[in-house]
């Protein structure tokens, strides 16, 4: 938000600008605008927030060291890997029935499967966020474990296609 503030702050000067001809109107203009800059820059200060090539950094949230065991949570995650695993497994050696409301229940049981193991995974990633957000977790492993969670979640969108493809059925 206050990117966007300062960038419309020096849009309108910059309109103003171009359409002054006077010398000392555009002298004003341009003290006008590093005067806004500079509450820009201490109303971001306060906020222990930087900005710098026109991105916004936040400073103090989470960026410290971790000060929980994440011995957990690594096998955790490795537990829902595993399981994410099982389930891909099981797809791809699935049997498919002749009939075809025994293969749609067969694909509803998998469905689901997949599913319940989706929704565990979206619950641990907002404990792993409500963790990070009470600096119990640094930045770097928030997004570590972000990012094996979400590995996770793509053999499970691979397990449900191929389940799709094997069935014969997307509900």
């Amino acid at each position: 938000m206050k990117k966007t503030w300062k960038f419309v702050c020096l849009l309108i000067a910059g309109l103003l600008l171009t359409g002054c001809n006077n010398d000392n109107k555009i002298e004003e203009l341009e003290e006008q605008v590093d005067h806004l800059e500079e509450k820009i820059d201490a109303l971001l200060e306060q906020n222990n927030t930087t900005v710098e090539d026109n991105k916004t950094t936040i400073t103090n949230d989470g960026e410290g060291t971790t000060t929980v065991d994440t011995s957990e949570i690594t096998s955790t995650i490795s537990s829902y890997n595993s399981d994410a695993l099982d389930i891909q497994n099981s797809i791809n050696n699935l049997k498919i029935p002749s009939s075809r409301s025994e293969t749609i229940d067969l694909y509803f049981e998998w469905k689901y499967k997949i599913e319940d193991l989706e929704n565990e995974l979206d619950r641990y990633e907002d404990t792993l966020e409500k963790m990070y957000r009470n600096n119990e977790l640094s930045y770097t492993d928030f997004r570590s474990f972000d990012k094996e969670i979400e590995d996770i979640e793509n053999i499970l969108d691979k397990a449900e296609d191929e389940l799709e493809y094997q069935t014969n059925y997307d509900d």
